[in-house]
């Protein structure tokens, strides 16, 4: 599980030292990008032994096309040596709430009492469920300023749904080469855009 682990990092700088190289061939570049993409596809497939690390890890990110407007969401989850790739889209949204959404629903697919990591991009996200909800429970769901607390019905879901769990929360810096955040972006934005189409 370290090797693999450590494999999926060393791919995450390649492709970050690959995006400062200007002098390579488009042709060239888009080759080293599909190899990465194969390789990637190939660590996906092996099987890991949930003995070893019983840990489910999940990718979230969200993206809205206006804000508010129409949104998507993209998870990924990592379980039993098998990563599944999960998608939504609402029709008016913020991104806020597509960033939540995509924690959401990659949590509601976990069995309760799981140990989980999730990733994600999003500070609100994470400080929400890391530092704010405590003191916002308290105060009957208020802010500092007694403001009532934006997107309360969601936080509540999260706060119901995490609250069965054992989860980490891990904040990742948005478009920076991360592979799944990167893959999570995808598949909001390509929610949006089906949606759209259909």
């Amino acid at each position: 599980m370290k090797s693999r682990e450590k494999l999926f990092k060393l791919l995450e700088k390649i492709k970050q030292q690959l995006e400062t190289v200007s002098d390579l061939p488009e042709v060239a570049t888009a080759q080293l990008e599909t190899d990465l993409q194969s390789i990637y596809n190939q660590l996906n497939s092996v099987k890991a032994d949930p003995a070893v690390d019983p840990t489910i890890r999940i990718w979230s990110d969200g993206a809205c096309s206006g804000n508010p407007g129409p949104g998507g969401w993209g998870t990924i989850i990592f379980e039993d040596g098998r990563y599944q790739e999960f998608s939504g889209f609402q029709s008016k949204t913020t991104n806020n709430i597509m960033e939540m959404t995509g924690a959401l629903e990659g949590i509601r697919r976990t069995p309760e009492g799981s140990q989980l990591i999730i990733t994600t991009d999003s500070q609100y996200l994470v400080k929400g469920m890391t530092e704010w909800l405590r003191g916002w429970k308290r105060k009957n769901w208020k802010k500092a300023d007694g403001k009532p607390v934006l997107n309360k019905s969601i936080w509540m879901a999260l706060d119901a749904a995490a609250g069965l769990r054992d989860i980490q929360w891990q904040w990742v810096k948005g478009h920076n080469g991360h592979l799944q955040n990167e893959r999570c972006d995808e598949l909001a934005r390509d929610a949006i855009e089906e949606a759209i189409k259909s």
